[in-house]
């Protein structure tokens, strides 16, 4: 249903232009000895500290060493209504752990000589096409190392496989530009996973999963990885509880197995990760292939930070961690994160040892391994110091030199911000704006930063931050973040308009609203939009992240070097202004029926909603504080959301609720679908 919806739209802009955890705890069968005791220990310390903190219900850990599980155990509860305990064969989600299943498929194809990794994607799909036509450029290898240029991510969490993916990706793709040249900077991209998925696909013959099956899974015996939890089934898989609430939600669907879409366990992750070992004897991969995947995958932005960057390696996040490679450790990690589940895979390949975890939770998980992985290294009695986050001293501000003052302006990540500097007291200041979240007026704290030697320095915050320019494009570079040790890109600056534009209608302080989202997906998609157009930033439109006008109907992305962005399109339809973002439809708020309690009698039906022919979502403005409670068909879907915060979901709220002023009901199901609403 979302891709007959959004390829209808498409096709129209083509026209127009914590409950604490289980008692006790479960170990799997084979414990580890006093060998592996620091390992051991800061597992078990770490996975409790997340897990009664409320950062998830249940966890699983294993360690493998030359070939051999040597640790495996499962903490916490998978289930907490029955009080199951997370054991060694608790599925969880992987989300972009995913990814490397994807790399490992594509060099199995480069083994057998039927793909070539500098060969266009074009080559192996001739269906995929942009707006933009450097996309002809885009290799094979650039989906890996993230240097491809493409947008994002085309794709939704949800409760119900959907399979038309790849074909709203395609559809997206087509009316979308790049954000750079193909291969000259490294930024996480979704959707390259789903092209990858796709090219094994077309030239293997095989559906994705069966190719990792009959590939991969089956040869390294993995007998617990498949699917996402939601759509492959199965009693032993670890459950999600809402963290603020601990309401049990359905199980999750990941629809797109390239870039997120598989689940597994610990065990079966440290099989695979052992298999990408140069001594391991389940090695599924060529000499040459190995090589590729180990090996570093730079692009020209590379080195031209301070420090060193993540996404510069064949899948991973990284192929080498700072503090390790100084000890000469080759260390290679991918963290994968779902609406629901957080996972961390790391391999040490010259010492064969690998280390995986997952949590039904959001976590850091690199934050929960890496004590692991050195503790794993004082027992091999390979390291002798535990690495440890290192504070921020307080440091003594010094005169901010004259060139760092043409820094000053507005940048974004996503979030826009605007820098200045206070000669008096030294600092340079990080103000939030109001974004298209929040409403006008509303924005964060200021943060202060003191300049020395170089850098600028909030204690607070235990950041490091400079300024840097690379190709007439000025960047915020945080410093060396705890845990990855890595460089990474805070705030790109916004470049004034030369000639601003202005989209043809006033989009100024408008509330939007989903029109094609299934009944079964995630609710996080369901959150109004707010468009605002800065009047300090003529020709730019704050819509889901910062875009600069191009056209009358049209705005292209403005983070360049930022993940997830997308550009901009509306028309005109049903005698109303759409819009498209990403994979999703809106519509503005003001065109749908607003309740008042003065004309409603208690107790009363306070509206009826008809889904339409054409399967869009229907919407309620809420124009008093009101007490409602609804009825709706077997499949369908009532939201109630705030522009911030998600009030009531049938998937997992029955009753009545309070909906305050300002708030908005959300209708989703099949055409024709029948919801009736009543004041209490």
């Amino acid at each position: 249903m979302l891709r007959q919806r959004c390829i209808a739209f498409l096709a129209l802009c083509l026209t127009f232009f914590v409950l604490l955890p289980g008692t006790g705890l479960k170990a799997a069968d084979k414990e580890a000895s006093s060998e592996y005791a620091n390992a051991v220990t800061a597992a078990r310390e770490t996975i409790w500290k997340a897990i009664t903190s409320g950062m998830g219900s249940g966890a699983t850990v294993a360690i493998m060493d030359h070939g051999e599980i040597v640790y495996s155990e499962g903490i916490g509860v998978a289930d907490r209504a029955t009080n199951r305990p997370v054991d060694a064969n608790t599925r969880f989600n992987i989300g972009s752990t995913s990814k490397m299943f994807a790399a490992v498929a594509i060099l199995m194809l480069v083994d057998e000589g039927r793909i070539v990794l500098d060969e266009p994607v074009k080559t192996y799909l001739p269906e995929f096409t942009m707006q933009d036509e450097r996309y002809r450029d885009i290799t094979v290898r650039m989906l890996f190392n993230h240097s491809s240029g493409l947008p994002g991510s085309s794709f939704y969490f949800g409760y119900e496989p959907d399979h038309g993916m790849h074909q709203v990706m395609l559809q997206i793709l087509g009316l979308s530009h790049l954000k750079h040249d193909p291969g000259v900077m490294s930024i996480y991209c979704n959707d390259g996973f789903t092209l990858a998925e796709m090219i094994v696909e077309r030239v293997s013959g095989l559906g994705y999963l069966e190719f990792l099956t009959q590939r991969i899974f089956i040869p390294l015996s993995m007998v617990n990885t498949g699917a996402s939890i939601g759509e492959s089934g199965g009693v032993n898989v670890a459950e999600y509880f809402a963290t603020e609430t601990g309401v049990k939600y359905p199980r999750e669907v990941f629809p797109v197995y390239g870039a997120g879409g598989l689940s597994s366990t610990a065990e079966d992750l440290c099989r695979f990760g052992d298999s990408l070992t140069p001594q391991g004897p389940g090695r599924i991969l060529s000499d040459s292939s190995l090589e590729m995947l180990l090996s570093s995958q730079p692009t020209a932005f590379s080195d031209k930070l301070r420090g060193r960057q993540m996404m510069n390696a064949f899948g991973w996040d990284y192929s080498e961690l700072p503090g390790y490679l100084e000890k000469g450790f080759q260390v290679l990690a991918k963290t994968g994160g779902t609406g629901f589940y957080s996972t961390n895979l790391q391999v040490i390949p010259q010492e064969r040892l690998v280390v995986a975890l997952s949590i039904s939770g959001r976590a850091s998980v690199e934050a929960l391994t890496r004590p692991v992985l050195d503790g794993l290294m004082l027992d091999k009695g390979l390291m002798e110091k535990i690495s440890e986050e290192t504070p921020t001293k307080p440091v003594l501000p010094e005169p901010i030199p004259d060139y760092i003052l043409d820094y000053e302006g507005y940048y974004t990540g996503g979030d826009l911000v605007q820098i200045s500097f206070d000669r008096d007291d030294e600092l340079l200041l990080i103000i939030p704006q109001p974004d298209g979240m929040s409403y006008p007026g509303l924005a964060g704290p200021t943060m202060p930063f003191t300049y020395n030697n170089g850098s600028f320095f909030n204690f607070d915050a235990n950041l490091e931050v400079y300024f840097t320019t690379v190709e007439d494009n000025d960047y915020i570079v945080i410093s060396g973040e705890y845990p990855y040790e890595f460089d990474r890109l805070m705030y790109q600056k916004l470049k004034p308009a030369e000639q601003p534009r202005q989209l043809k209608e006033d989009l100024h302080n408008k509330v939007w609203l989903v029109r094609n989202a299934p009944a079964y997906i995630n609710d996080v998609y369901v959150f109004p939009a707010r468009s605002l157009m800065h009047p300090e930033l003529p020709g730019y439109l704050d819509f889901n992240g910062i875009k600069q006008v191009d056209g009358d109907f049209s705005a292209r992305m403005a983070a360049t070097a930022f993940r997830d962005q997308s550009g901009f399109l509306f028309t005109e339809y049903q005698e109303s202004l759409w819009s498209l973002h990403q994979n999703f439809l809106f519509s503005l708020a003001d065109d749908f029926k607003g309740i008042q309690i003065s004309s409603i009698p208690f107790g009363n039906l306070a509206a009826s909603v008809r889904i339409g022919r054409d399967g869009f979502n229907e919407w309620l403005r809420i124009e008093d504080d009101l007490v409602l409670r609804f009825q709706k068909p077997d499949e369908g879907r009532v939201i109630v959301t705030s522009l911030t915060d998600m009030l009531y979901d049938s998937v997992v709220d029955t009753g009545s609720v309070y909906v305050p002023n300002g708030s908005y009901v959300f209708f989703a199901g099949s055409p024709d679908d029948r919801f009736r609403v009543y004041v209490e």
